[in-house]
């Protein structure tokens, strides 16, 4: 919905927003170009403001020509992302067309109808990453509920927490610039990595020394080296093991009970 202030039309939703955020009404109706005044009448008609918008842009989306056959795959792709598979656009106009096959439809999955089914749906074609779906739900909520508990007694900086990455020092970046006419084709990614070992106290005041898993027990590159800014292990797949994570957590503790025990001295 907009405000007409001779040739222009000012934007009421984005003037209403930008009071939202914060910013001055001064500043906001020097931007917009208008009277100071006019603020007043269009923050009070906010509701019906949004609502035109909302309308309008409802509006605007088409249903399609096939409804139920787009029902059809919106469902299929949510129970495939239930189960953490993965479907790109050939292999949902392939789904489309034995949908409509079974719906009786006279149907082509053409690029078009893809591109606009996608709109139409809300669909976006993402990178799967990450392993949040291997999980346990239950487990992180039971964690969530009693970790209150278990440090309540604690003061921020004798709180720790730890994790761990995967460095693919030798991975090059997947999406690059190329001329447009031109097919962009990649090589095989790298898998070589190291295991890194994060910790750091809740104020953040205290960091301590990473812990570096990789493959070789001897490096080459460590050759010559006599002081090194982390702690190093190795195995065959430079991962962490209940072992090594063990080990770490005893030396870590002898530290904290050394350090304990100087400042107990003094």
């Amino acid at each position: 919905m907009g405000l007409a202030m001779g040739s222009r039309t000012i934007n009421k939703k984005k003037v209403i927003e930008s009071v939202e955020e914060g910013e001055r009404k001064v500043d906001i109706a020097k931007a917009f170009e208008i009277p100071l005044s006019s603020l007043s009448p269009i923050l009070k008609n906010k509701e019906k403001i949004f609502c035109a918008s909302s309308s309008r842009v409802r509006k605007r989306v088409s249903k399609g020509t096939f409804p139920r056959l787009e029902q059809c795959l919106v469902s299929r792709i949510g129970q495939c992302r239930g189960q953490n598979i993965p479907m790109g656009g050939s292999l949902l106009k392939e789904k489309a067309k034995a949908f409509a096959k079974e719906l009786g439809i006279q149907f082509s999955a053409s690029e078009g109808w893809l591109t606009n089914f996608k709109k139409r749906n809300g669909i976006v074609f993402k990178k799967m990453c990450g392993k949040s779906s291997c999980v346990d739900i239950n487990v992180c909520s039971m964690w969530q509920n009693s970790l209150s508990d278990l440090i309540k007694e604690y003061e921020p900086r004798n709180i720790f927490n730890t994790d761990e990455t995967g460095l693919f020092f030798k991975c090059l970046p997947e999406k690059t610039f190329t001329i447009k006419k031109e097919k962009c084709h990649g090589g095989k990614h790298s898998k070589e990595r190291l295991t890194i070992l994060l910790t750091v106290n809740m104020d953040g005041s205290e960091k301590i020394t990473p812990l570096v898993i990789g493959k070789s027990a001897k490096p080459r590159c460590f050759k010559g080296t006599n002081s090194f800014p982390t702690k190093y292990r190795s195995n065959k797949k430079s991962w962490m093991t209940t072992e090594l994570f063990n080990e770490w957590l005893v030396s870590l503790n002898l530290d904290m009970k050394r350090e304990n025990d100087i400042f107990s001295y003094f």
